[in-house]
């Protein structure tokens, strides 16, 4: 055995290949692999690459590895997570979806406990507005990636949260709707998921908010998560957009919280984490986020590239049934032709 180790040193296919391999696979792994087999069993299969370039090539050779790798991921990669698609025209049908109005209950409620009208301070651009509501809805609970509510409803997500529970990015952008419907802008929560969500175990989808913008006439992204909204050369963008814009020039997005722009490490880190999941779009008809789940309207929208299949499963166990469209048009509907 040592001997076979010994010879595997002195082999040029291993002194020379196995640095090039882990470089390779290390950064393909980091871009693409997390979406499709999980967090844990990348960063496992990258660490035995790390370890055996530098068991058998040396420590120096490894740091090498390590550096080259990370510039790779940071300089190229946001041009390879998001694949060039095409889209189809419009079928020019009226908007199905459904929104509360700010006097109904619950956003009448929200607005009264929460302070809302405080929170944004009569501040009267939207985008400004949908900047501070997504800041404030961030610094509400932490993150947690498994606890689930008690309720859909946003009240009693906040209720919980006040107690110390943390939640999903499914509940941060169900508060953000519930907070923008308040304000009387029409708003609903967007499912993402990769091009691999039918067959990947794990870490296949993201959950997101958008805005309707009734002065600029189109939506806006969210990520209340973390508190982002996105822009290109001064133009707030909705979903399809950023992702249109991240296919083409990465280097125009601007990632913007309430304090200002985000440094360029921390855009970089999270294009990279959000490209490889703006593949599929969907969000529900009835985005009345107050109502019990069984007194909605049932169904919902997915957008997907021309050409794609129509995703009916998500992770392997999990059945879709949704209306499907390649459309762009269809899926960003102006919400004031709602029923």
């Amino acid at each position: 055995m040592k001997k076979m180790i010994e010879k595997l040193e002195r082999h040029p296919a291993v002194r020379f290949g196995l640095p090039v391999v882990a470089v390779v696979g290390c950064t393909l792994l980091f871009l693409f692999g997390i979406s499709y087999f999980g967090s844990i069993n990348i960063y496992i299969a990258i660490g035995v690459l790390l370890l055996l370039a530098g068991y058998f090539c040396g420590w120096r050779v490894l740091g090498g590895v390590v550096t080259l790798s990370l510039v790779l991921i940071l300089t190229v990669g946001p041009y390879l997570v998001v694949p060039r698609v095409q889209w189809v025209a419009s079928a020019g049908e009226p908007s199905p979806f459904l929104y509360h109005s700010p006097e109904d209950p619950g956003p009448a409620q929200l607005r009264a406990e929460y302070g809302i009208d405080d929170v944004t301070g009569g501040i009267e651009d939207e985008f400004d507005r949908v900047v501070v509501l997504a800041g404030w809805v961030n610094s509400r609970w932490s993150h947690s990636g498994s606890n689930i509510p008690s309720s859909t409803n946003p009240l009693k997500i906040l209720s919980e949260a006040a107690d110390g529970a943390k939640f999903r990015c499914v509940e941060y952008s169900v508060v953000m709707v519930g907070a923008a419907q308040a304000m009387g802008m029409p708003a609903r929560v967007v499912a993402l998921k990769t091009r691999w969500a039918d067959t990947a175990r794990s870490s296949a989808g993201h959950v997101v908010a958008e805005v309707w913008l009734e002065g600029l006439e189109k939506w806006v992204v969210t990520d209340p998560q973390l508190g982002y909204v996105f822009s290109a050369d001064g133009v707030p963008l909705s979903a399809i957009e950023l992702r249109e814009a991240l296919a083409q020039e990465p280097r125009s997005v601007e990632v913007l919280s309430a304090d200002g722009p985000i440094g360029w490490l921390s855009k970089t880190r999270y294009l990279l984490f959000v490209g490889t999941y703006l593949f599929h779009f969907d969000s529900l008809y009835d985005q009345r986020v107050f109502l019990p789940e069984h007194e909605r309207t049932s169904g919902g929208m997915m957008l997907l590239p021309d050409g794609a299949p129509n995703l009916k499963v998500f992770q392997r166990r999990h059945y879709l049934n949704f209306d499907y469209t390649s459309s762009v048009d269809d899926f960003y509907v102006n919400p004031e032709t709602a029923p």
